[in-house]
């Protein structure tokens, strides 16, 4: 059946400890290096999401401190 992985992935540190097991599996030769490739990519994947994620958020309070500063403005004048 094969290795199981019970890593969470749902933090940066969380992808990267398994992208560490992943590196010590491979060479141990205990998972081949087609799985490593598509679990490594896929990793990659969530790293860019993460960082996506954080982006937007920071744009978002961007954008509200602007409308805040704005309304406050329309109000002085």
């Amino acid at each position: 059946m094969g290795k199981k992985y019970s890593n969470r992935l749902n933090t940066i540190a969380g992808v990267n400890r398994f992208l560490q097991r992943i590196i010590i599996d491979l060479a141990n030769d205990e998972i081949d290096e087609s799985k490593a490739r598509a679990l490594g990519y896929l990793c990659n994947i969530r790293l860019v999401g993460f960082e996506k994620a954080e982006l937007e958020e920071r744009l978002n309070d961007l954008e509200e401190k602007i409308n805040y500063s704005a309304d406050k403005l329309k109000l002085v004048k």
